[in-house]
């Protein structure tokens, strides 16, 4: 009985060292599962699949100067407009970066518009349309993606002024806004670019 006494407490403290060192070397040797890429099938219609964290590092990335306190809340309304509207956010947030060059404007339309998407606008030579908020100026861009994305009313009250000029449900993937958003040239494949690079944060 001694010699099994003796024999076990050294094989007592040894178990969990065996299995701990099993257990990271298991640990090493697992892959994060990769992330297929989105396509021009990617729908306007669902949830998006960035973090706010992402959604603000990418833009840091192309823009250091926005205050912190901006940029917060402009990603957060973006979270908050789309799943409100059940539209997917990460195409919102890229079309935004996309349209105001990741909110650095000094194209088409300038930071005083609130305008984030280029709404309204064609080329230099019509102004756009101006919202008195942030928010506003998101909800409308959230607003005008449904109506290009679903035939589903919308729950808040328009204020997109170009929301009825639109055949409801005619884009419902980036593809169709490529043809029906901005026809001809890479339109699609920037957005998609974008994506992909946000999602990878």
């Amino acid at each position: 009985m001694k010699i099994i006494k003796n024999f076990a407490l050294p094989l007592i403290l040894f178990l969990p060292l065996f299995f701990a060192g099993c257990s990271c070397h298991c640990l090493r040797g697992t892959k994060k599962p990769s992330r297929k890429p989105i396509g021009g099938n990617y729908s306007l219609i669902g949830r998006g699949r960035a973090t706010e964290r992402m959604m603000i590092d990418y833009i840091r990335q192309h823009n250091d100067r926005l205050s912190s306190t901006r940029l917060q809340y402009i990603v957060k309304v973006y979270v908050f407009e789309s799943s409100y509207e059940g539209i997917n956010h990460d195409i919102a947030f890229a079309q935004m970066c996309h349209e105001t060059n990741f909110l650095k404007f000094g194209g088409a339309i300038n930071k005083r518009q609130n305008n984030f998407c280029s709404l309204g606008t064609m080329g230099y030579d019509v102004y756009g349309a101006c919202f008195f908020s942030i928010r506003d100026g998101i909800r409308a861009h959230v607003q005008h993606l449904k109506a290009y994305g679903s035939r589903l009313s919308l729950i808040n009250n328009c204020i997109d002024p170009r929301f009825d000029l639109i055949e409801r449900g005619c884009a419902r993937t980036i593809d169709g806004l490529t043809t029906k958003w901005s026809p001809g040239g890479n339109y699609g494949k920037a957005l998609c670019e974008k994506i992909n690079s946000l999602l990878l944060m």
